[in-house]
């Protein structure tokens, strides 16, 4: 007497370590990593000069990056504020709110960054008085709010579209509950969207960071302002190319990216 077994039934063969993508995986790995490695050994046999030179400038370099880094942070704290504002105002029922920052979005929005940056800095005064005593103003400090004149623009369609995502239906909910709209937005709406407007805001940030080595233009002794200075005391041209291919903004942008795009994908709803 004989048994088949059929359905689900469990299958004992031997299969292969190795198969399918993971196998094309470590294929593509075992064919990279050598050209990789050539690469590497032909640019510091080809290049070994500009490199060191590059090398003993790097702690120099990091240093002036951090100010690109705090202009940054300046930037995108101004724009989230100034944005949140603008997005929420935007959703609001009443046309005389709604209207007026829909063209101040729209005109943030298609603001030349480099001239936001120039109104700042020449419109806003060096020194600022403050209950009876004279604040100085930093070049950076002003750079970086030039910056978030435009971004400000971005980060209101980033909140006026993250409030848009939450379904009428929770309006409707906290609204039979007795709250009123400002409640509403703030103890419902805006913790659900937060999820939406993380991996925009992230990607955001990234791009207020990039720009901000417009302030080499105006002065402000950031990254790309060192480069040139430490450019200028040297007669060797070729270090020029390899200078400007300093790899500190894409070793701090990349993973943000990344880290948006994870989110993005984790965060997106499900059909």
């Amino acid at each position: 007497m004989s048994i088949q077994l059929t359905g689900n039934a469990r299958d004992d063969r031997p299969r292969p370590w190795i198969a399918g993508p993971q196998l094309r995986w470590f294929a593509a790995r075992a064919l990279v990593l050598p050209a990789v490695a050539a690469l590497a050994v032909w640019i510091a046999r080809r290049h070994g000069e500009a490199i060191r030179t590059l090398a003993e400038w790097t702690p120099s370099l990091l240093q002036s990056f951090v100010l690109n880094i705090a202009m940054g942070v300046v930037a995108i704290v101004v724009a989230t504020a100034g944005g949140a504002l603008l997005g929420v105002a935007q959703c609001s029922p009443h046309r005389r709110r709604a209207a007026p920052a829909r063209w101040i979005t729209l005109v943030l929005r298609n603001a030349p960054w480099l001239v936001a940056v120039f109104y700042v800095l020449y419109l806003v005064p060096y020194e600022l008085k403050v209950a009876g005593h004279y604040v100085f103003v930093p070049d950076w400090l002003k750079a970086a709010v030039g910056i978030a004149v435009p971004a400000s623009g971005y980060m209101s369609e980033i909140v006026r579209g993250g409030i848009r995502s939450i379904p009428l239906q929770q309006w409707e909910a906290a609204t039979a509950l007795g709250l009123d709209r400002r409640q509403i937005l703030v103890k419902v709406i805006l913790p659900q969207a937060l999820r939406s407007m993380t991996p925009p805001w992230m990607s955001l940030y990234c791009i207020v960071t990039l720009s901000t080595s417009l302030a080499n233009l105006l002065g402000v002794e950031e990254l790309m302002t060192t480069i040139g200075l430490r450019l200028a005391g040297e007669t060797r041209p070729e270090l020029l190319l390899h200078a400007y291919t300093f790899l500190v903004f894409f070793l701090y942008i990349y993973p943000i990216s990344r880290l948006s795009r994870r989110l993005e994908r984790t965060w997106s709803p499900k059909e």
